[in-house]
């Protein structure tokens, strides 16, 4: 199975869990709400004929404002490990981009509890390891050294994506769905376009 068969099979659940289990949750003007999340992301790299997708944790928090009972502003802070999976002649690696990022989106709600949501997704890339096997390298410190210094090829610090999505709200508990489209160079200083392609789906609770 594909990424984009099993995206689209997890957003049509998704959907189906809305539609299935009714009205329920509905938060009013001015409420705040504060959701741990945990769940999985299936990140991949664009432009990169090579790369494959790659399955990881993913957890964080997220805050929600509801302007009025069908738009709200949520802020949070997520922990990621993107990147992708290859196989060179039989030999394979993962490359791990771990990532501290803060979501910002809107939600529209057009019924209670479930929610449209886009928004950006700035993220700071904290480390980079490719494991190939028992060994994992480091890759900031092999550039350096392969580069000696030279600042033109580098991993990118910054990340910016675009994240899609939609959730639905059960009894304060929360299953999301985005899918975050890459804006921004995963590698600079070299002919490289390869960007992050990230679906995240998690499970929060709402207090």
């Amino acid at each position: 199975m594909d990424n984009r068969t099993l995206k689209r099979i997890l957003l049509s659940g998704l959907l189906f869990v809305g539609s299935s289990l009714g009205i329920n949750a509905q938060h009013s003007e001015g409420e705040t709400t504060f959701q741990p999340r945990v769940g999985i992301s299936i990140s991949n790299l664009t432009n990169d004929k090579d790369a494959k997708a790659k399955v990881n944790l993913t957890y964080g928090v997220e805050i929600e404002h509801y302007f009025t009972e069908n738009f709200s502003f949520a802020g949070g802070l997520l922990f990621l490990d993107q990147g992708a999976k290859y196989n060179d002649g039989g030999v394979k690696s993962t490359m791990n981009n771990y990532y501290t990022a803060l979501p910002l989106t809107v939600g529209y709600y057009p019924l209670p509890g479930l929610a449209l949501r886009i928004g950006v997704q700035p993220a700071l890339r904290m480390n980079t390891k490719i494991k190939q096997g028992d060994q994992s390298i480091d890759v900031d410190r092999f550039l350096a050294l392969a580069y000696d210094g030279n600042d033109d090829v580098k991993l990118n610090k910054f990340d910016l994506s675009i994240p899609i999505g939609l959730s639905y709200e059960f009894k304060n508990v929360v299953l999301d769905a985005r899918y975050n489209f890459g804006c921004t160079k995963v590698i600079s200083g070299s002919g490289d376009k390869s960007r992050n392609s990230v679906f995240t789906i998690t499970l929060g609770y709402k207090i």
